[in-house]
């Protein structure tokens, strides 16, 4: 019966850890931040922004490379099924 118990303690002994780590990381970048809080959101805000357009330009180029891999196969498949 111990043998079961231990990963489950082992688990959330390193739930524990992981959460208080976070913890004090949040703590310290918060007392160490170089901003106030209203600057830090503002460049936080508009970082997430850039990387939203970034992604969307991204999937934009995805879906452009998908089609054209999709005609470049239906060509490539007429001719050689001879239709």
């Amino acid at each position: 019966m111990e043998k079961i118990n231990q990963p489950m303690q082992r688990a959330a002994g390193s739930l524990l850890y992981f959460v208080f780590g976070a913890a004090c990381g949040a703590a310290a970048g918060i007392l160490l931040a170089p901003d106030s809080g209203k600057e830090s959101r503002r460049k936080m805000a508009q970082w997430l922004k850039d990387r939203r357009e970034k992604g969307k330009e991204r999937l934009e180029a995805v879906e452009v490379a998908l089609a054209a891999g999709r005609k470049a196969y239906k060509e490539t498949d007429k001719k050689l099924s001879g239709v």
